[in-house]
């Protein structure tokens, strides 16, 4: 199998904004000026990550009046145009963070060319929607894939397709828990898929909410090399959901990070 640069994710923290703008332009502003700040403060290499849906043909048209359905109504609720996006993700870029998004559908790959986003997250939700990895694929983009909820057989097969391709491929443990508990994170997960994946990059994508540094030392210790977690501030009256992280613990989780690689030291001899 090909050996594949590892370079797009090494040490990369991946801060998901999700659709915590609330279709606000300025909302999603203030949020990466904050955690930007904190990036550069802690001298990381991050990514804040965007959510892009074709909203106007994502939702069928006999849904699109229903307000009984949290999903529905919060994808309409959060929309954008196409030049709120590129004025946020290029806000993104100015705080000194990679550029990112996890597209939802085929048109939602070809914004993220037209925004020139760097790495490309694929939904684990998404693992086995070949028209639309296919599509991603094409952009020869490096991309992360979250293994929460799939299956064995899909991961195989995600994995066999990228490196066929020689397109960058890492694989985040993910418990698709929100919020999760310290005793649901199953970090041994990540032993297996080292094991099972050792020519990817093995990442962990996480919702716990009670601490934001032994998970990471222990992630780390394991061999995880990029880290995901969902971001939000305290504005605008909106209340934070559990399974996101504010400005200051995002700081935390960083310092746990860089303790982390002191306290492991160098490789060991292979």
């Amino acid at each position: 199998m090909t050996v594949i640069n590892r370079d797009p994710f090494e040490d990369l923290f991946v801060l998901e904004m999700a659709n915590n703008h609330w279709g606000r332009l300025e909302r999603g502003k203030e949020i990466v000026y904050q955690f930007g700040r904190v990036v550069r403060y802690n001298n990381v290499r991050a990514a804040i990550k965007l959510q892009l849906r074709d909203v106007d043909n994502f939702i069928h048209k006999d849904f699109r009046g229903r307000q009984d359905i949290r999903y529905i109504k919060k994808t309409l609720d959060t929309q954008m145009s196409v030049e709120q996006f590129a004025e946020l993700a290029e806000e993104v870029r100015l705080n000194g963070c990679v550029r990112m998004a996890t597209p939802f559908d085929e048109a939602s790959v070809d914004l993220c060319q037209e925004l020139d986003m760097e790495i490309i997250k694929l939904a684990s939700s998404d693992v086995n929607d070949w028209v639309l990895i296919e599509k991603i694929a094409r952009t020869r983009k490096p991309v992360i894939a979250s293994t929460g909820g799939s299956s064995l057989k899909d991961v195989d097969d995600l994995v066999t397709f990228f490196a066929n391709r020689q397109i960058p491929l890492a694989l985040n443990h993910c418990v698709s828990l929100y919020p999760s508990e310290d005793a649901e994170l199953e970090l041994n997960q990540i032993d297996f898929l080292r094991n099972r994946y050792p020519n990817n990059t093995i990442g962990f994508s996480t919702h716990e909410y009670h601490d934001w540094q032994a998970s990471l030392l222990i992630a780390y210790a394991k061999g995880a090399r990029t880290f995901e977690r969902h971001i939000d501030i305290e504005a605008d009256g909106i209340a934070v959901s559990h399974y996101c992280s504010l400005p200051e613990q995002i700081d935390t989780w960083f310092k746990a990070f860089k303790k982390a690689k002191e306290m492991c030291g160098a490789p060991g001899i292979q």
